[in-house]
């Protein structure tokens, strides 16, 4: 299969935000096995780059981690609402 788009988003992270770089998410057939690639591709004159920023991971890391970013996002979500259900301090 070679390779295959995932997903991409604009980096919020450091250098590579402000149109600087994109997060991409990749299927990658590499050395016999399919991985998961997510790496930071350099936006420069709007032409892509791949960097070495990034991890590949299997199907089943994938697999394993898929439960723990919804376990993530319900604990970030649940912290967002307790900040914004909190009156304001040191307001006069």
């Amino acid at each position: 299969m070679g390779e295959e788009h995932v997903w991409r988003s604009v980096s919020m992270e450091g250098k590579w935000k402000d149109g600087k770089g994109d997060v991409a998410v990749r299927r990658v057939d590499y050395y016999d096995k399919v991985w998961l690639d997510f790496r930071i591709m350099n936006v420069q004159d709007g032409k892509n780059q791949h960097t070495r920023h990034g991890v590949r991971l299997t199907a089943e890391q994938v697999r394993e981690l898929i439960p723990r970013l919804v376990d993530f996002i319900s604990e970030y979500d649940d912290e967002q609402e307790q900040k914004e259900r909190q009156p304001e301090k040191n307001v006069a």
